[in-house]
């Protein structure tokens, strides 16, 4: 997809990922529509951001959790630009916890995130897009949800079932010219973990593998905007992961069991 004049959804665009991702979209002539709940840093994010040549900023506070508001952002973003041309679907948040110790209120929670609040994003988007005939939605997976590991089965499993409903939608939305790209980043350099939910509700911060400079992601979220392929990753390292974890699951499963007991607690 040619970026330039494109109207670009980045969910989740306060912090982290979606920060980066939407630096890494000024670059280009574009209108960028920020959205995530905290409107004191977008406000921050845009302004930055408007400065550059040709470059459009609108900050959206809203819930993805809430299908309500993600309909009014869009309901704005129409109204301001017409319809979005690409959706990043970034928002989401972490948990950590064993099996057997899982809160299942924060499951819960971690669930509306993670997995319902790129649904409601993919249903308010989804009108303009078919009407136009032409749209490209990018679901920011993990490389955990290709592979899962010890303490995060309810946050791998939210990323598994993010990528089955890639599948499905490609198939689906194939039709009305609407492509859909899995992205799936390793550990990335944010501080995404000091917010990670652990079974008894404190935050937890360990980190266990090499970490990518966030900008590093974000230039390859933007790359895969413009290649659109079925699913992109980070860095070699994150796509030899995924197939090492398809082609050799056992193999897999003796080194992580290993690299985990490895690890302080």
């Amino acid at each position: 997809m040619n970026l330039e004049n494109r109207t670009i959804l980045v969910t989740g665009a306060s912090r982290g990922i979606g920060a980066a991702t939407a630096r890494a979209f000024a670059d280009f002539p574009v209108r960028l529509a920020l959205l995530a709940r905290s409107m004191d840093r977008l406000q921050t994010l845009a302004t930055e951001l408007s400065a550059r040549p040709g470059v459009e900023v609108l900050p959206l506070a809203a819930d993805v959790t809430q299908p309500a508001q993600v309909t009014q952002a869009v309901q704005t973003i129409t109204e301001a630009w017409g319809n979005v041309d690409i959706l990043v679907n970034n928002a989401g948040v972490g948990m950590r916890s064993p099996v057997g110790e899982i809160d299942t209120d924060l499951a819960r929670q971690l669930f509306e995130t993670n997995y319902w609040g790129a649904i409601h994003c993919i249903e308010a988007v989804l009108p303009g897009m078919r009407s136009q005939r032409n749209g490209l939605i990018i679901n920011i997976s993990s490389i955990i949800g290709k592979r899962a590991m010890p303490n995060a089965a309810i946050y791998c499993g939210s990323k598994f079932a993010l990528n089955a409903l890639s599948e499905s939608m490609r198939l689906e939305l194939q039709p009305h010219n609407i492509r859909v790209t899995t992205f799936c980043p390793g550990v990335t350099a944010t501080d995404m973990a000091e917010f990670e939910l652990t079974g008894d509700g404190r935050r937890h911060s360990q980190n266990r593998m090499k970490r990518t400079p966030v900008q590093v992601t974000a230039n390859a979220i933007v790359r895969a905007v413009q290649r659109e392929p079925r699913d992109a990753y980070a860095t070699f390292f994150d796509r030899i992961f995924a197939l090492a974890a398809t082609l050799t699951p056992g193999l897999m499963d003796r080194m992580l069991a290993r690299f985990y007991r490895r690890q302080p607690d």
